[in-house]
């Protein structure tokens, strides 16, 4: 039998990964899956696997949710995604906005992409009060910070940082972090929430030692379990971050959502975050791997507790970027609420102004839900040079925060190509050409 050929989904632009520069793109559907494909003029054309299944990809595209536009703060002149900061372009407001702290980490993992184990300088107290301020004028006070790095508890004023940014009026930050010193140090946590902080963003890649060792290069599940356990007697939340790889802790999924659910005290939620090729990742897999095969792996590992239709994408960023769902404790186990909502429900609850973007929140107060033996449960679907496809791009909500104030979106900024040159500087560098060596 012959292979199908490929048909039109849509046309698009993306970025050669070669030379980082804009061409024409087509996503397209091939024997049931979704690829994009591009050429460059210098660098010949390359084809990218995005979706397992063409059905969902459509129905998952079909969300369309009103936006309201972010303050223009740079002016469009090479066009995207060479002018972020944000340009005229862009669509929706942060609803996320991150800050690199440092550079630096108490860990050098085979996957990462953010610098980390260099010698670029830490910003000053006094720059991060800049940036907060600027934040705080585009963004508001109730936007969701957070603070990541690097490694953010490698930094001895991180306290001071906090304190900081509270008293300039921010109500949520976050700290991204893999939880060594918060797991080791007795009493740290606790002064980390008498700063202010107000979550715990911890990467949690598995329940065996497996994924550590490839992922992190040592065993840390002992380490996790007990900055879990810190995180229950402090009395603070905590996300559960997944880095998920084919053949290395893809079969995990389930595991973690258990574990999750057993500890739905202290564990508000789960981001299942597939990998994506960006500064350093020494681990190489063939095929691509992204949001969609994890809703069904998802599904398949859950037993069906969440169905592929149950995760819905988030309003707040493109159909294809995100999506999620909440667990809820009807009184004898958990159920999805997109299983007690209308599509219509969703859109009239859905509030294009909100803060943090936060859709399934809202609906639940608004019903009167208590939350607080729920789970949330999301699946990130970050780009690189292979997948960049520039209307999602210009849907972003989670943004990173420039030494000028600008906020730059999280896979703009993270943009490498396959030699790892950044087309976005990050903190210490003087040119676009200098190479990352990331976490």
């Amino acid at each position: 039998m012959k292979p199908e050929h490929a048909r039109l989904i849509e046309n698009t632009e993306s970025v050669c990964p070669v030379c980082l520069q804009v061409i024409d793109a087509q996503v397209v559907q091939q024997e049931g899956n979704v690829y994009i494909k591009k050429c460059c003029p210098d660098h010949g054309p390359i084809t990218s696997y995005i979706w397992p299944d063409v059905e969902h990809y459509l129905w998952m595209n079909s969300f369309r949710l009103p936006f309201s536009r972010p303050s223009s703060r740079t002016e469009n002149n090479q066009g995207c995604p060479h002018d972020c900061g944000l340009c005229n372009r862009h669509l929706r407001h942060s609803t996320l906005v991150e800050i690199e702290v440092t550079h630096r980490c108490n860990l050098h993992c085979p996957v990462c992409f953010m610098a980390a184990g260099t010698t670029l300088p830490d910003p000053t107290l006094q720059e991060l009060e800049a940036m907060y301020l600027a934040i705080y004028a585009q963004c508001g006070p109730q936007v969701g910070l957070q603070l990541t790095g690097g490694e953010p508890t490698v930094r001895s004023d991180l306290l001071e940082i906090i304190q900081l940014g509270r008293r300039i009026g921010f109500l949520a930050m976050e700290i991204n972090t893999n939880g060594i010193l918060i797991a080791k140090d007795p009493g740290y946590l606790e002064n980390l929430v008498n700063a202010g902080i107000t979550g715990i963003y911890l990467q949690f890649d598995g329940l065996t030692p497996e994924p550590y060792l490839h992922l992190r290069g040592k065993d840390l599940l002992a380490t996790k379990l007990a900055a879990i356990q810190k995180c229950r007697e402090a009395g603070i939340q905590v996300v559960l971050a997944a880095t998920l790889i084919p053949d290395i802790n893809h079969d995990q999924i389930g595991k973690i959502l258990d574990f999750a659910l057993q500890n739905v005290d202290v564990v508000a939620g789960v981001a299942l975050q597939p990998a994506f090729s960006s500064g350093r990742f020494e681990i190489d897999y063939k095929k691509g791997y992204g949001m969609g095969d994890v809703i069904f792996q998802l599904s398949e590992q859950s037993a069906g507790l969440i169905q592929p239709k149950d995760m819905w994408p988030l309003g707040c960023s493109h159909p294809l970027c995100s999506c999620g769902t909440q667990l809820i404790n009807n009184g004898n186990n958990f159920e999805p609420i997109t299983r007690h909502i209308t599509l219509e429900e969703y859109k009239q609850g859905f509030n294009p102004n909100s803060p943090q973007g936060s859709i399934f929140a809202d609906l639940l107060a608004a019903k009167n839900i208590d939350t607080k033996n729920s789970l949330s449960v999301i699946v990130m679907n970050y780009m690189d040079a292979m997948s960049l496809d520039l209307k999602r791009l210009q849907e972003c909500s989670m943004t990173v925060t420039m030494k000028d104030g600008r906020l730059i979106p999280f896979c703009a900024y993270q943009l490498t190509n396959l030699y790892g040159r950044r087309l976005h500087p990050a903190w210490g560098m003087e040119t676009h050409n200098e190479v990352s060596r990331v976490r």
